[in-house]
């Protein structure tokens, strides 16, 4: 495995959280050298095919972006870190651009003319759109967070040229280590499960072994462009309840009014529960992308 990892361009890895985590694992089983950018290189175990470096040391990230082949950027504060105040929903928004700007700057340093960016975004670009397919073509909606992924993405557009950015609209990711499925989980086992508003809304998802295996597969075999990191399946609310009461064997019979919900702090319930996101993955499949989870249940029954 040595000399492999010898012969292999690295990646380099911006936010080692639940999907940065599993891209290194994967990229590490295909003998890719990953470099992981920390602002806590300490909690890291040193293991071969591994460098980690402080995300405040910008010497050597400069010269580890003339060695890598790519740069995979999956910082930002976390959409669901709170109460979406209005000083959490400015440290939302000012987490995602100042990462792109502080990557830019790095880059404008390293002498690396054929290194390319995958970057973040989310597919709450699109907004409420009703039973309306979101293709990657498709205009950005209104609202916090369709206002967020287009600063977001227009720093990134800005800060790097066409040919060497592919932007990730990534959708709710379903995984037993954090997000939306571990609140389902606790939710429908308290009997406290049920459809949000009338639950027709579209729910987009990806699994997170499809997450991660998106993310290597454009890194290894990079296209430029907007990509929608989202199942083919997008669901409605109604569905979606339905197939988790089954799977955690629990009757769903609560029901959460969509006034009630509509009227949540900082517009968090309109935006996150009663919004309408029928996301496809166009790009991702016209690319050759290959789903192991198309279906929702069947992403459920393998995490539940």
């Amino acid at each position: 495995m040595r000399n492999a990892l010898l012969h292999m361009q690295p990646i380099m890895l911006r936010g080692a959280g639940l999907i940065g985590s599993q891209v290194a694992e994967k990229l590490a089983r295909k003998n890719v050298p990953v470099i992981i950018i920390s602002r806590n290189p300490s909690r890291f175990k040193p293991r071969e095919g591994f460098t980690v470096i402080d995300r405040a040391d910008t010497l050597a990230q400069v010269t580890a972006l003339e060695q890598v082949s790519a740069v995979i950027n999956l910082e930002g504060k976390s959409i669901a870190a709170g109460i979406w105040t209005k000083k959490l929903k400015h440290e939302i928004l000012k987490s995602r651009i100042e990462s792109v700007s502080h990557l830019q700057s790095l880059v404008r340093k390293a002498n690396n003319p054929n290194l390319k960016i995958l970057q973040a975004s989310a597919t709450g670009y699109y907004g409420d759109r009703g039973s309306e397919i979101m293709t990657e073509a498709k205009e950005p909606g209104t609202g916090y967070l369709s206002d967020t992924c287009v600063e977001w993405e227009s720093a990134a557009i800005k800060a790097f040229k066409a040919d060497q950015l592919a932007t990730f609209r990534i959708s709710p990711v379903l995984s037993n280590e954090a997000g939306v499925f571990t609140v389902w989980r606790r939710v429908f086992r308290a009997f406290l499960g049920g459809r949000f508003g009338s639950g027709e809304q579209y729910f987009s998802w990806i699994h997170e072994h499809d997450m991660a295996e998106l993310l290597v597969h454009y890194a290894l075999n990079f296209k430029p462009g907007v990509v929608n990191a989202t199942a083919p399946e997008p669901v409605k609310n109604a569905y979606l309840t339905e197939v988790l009461a089954a799977q955690f064997k629990r009757s769903a019979i609560m029901h959460v009014p969509q006034f009630i919900l509509s009227h949540m702090p900082g517009d968090f319930g309109r935006e996150m529960l009663l919004a309408s996101v029928r996301a496809v993955p166009k790009k991702a499949l016209a690319d050759g992308f290959e789903f192991r989870f198309q279906k929702f249940d069947e992403a459920v029954a393998d995490l539940a």
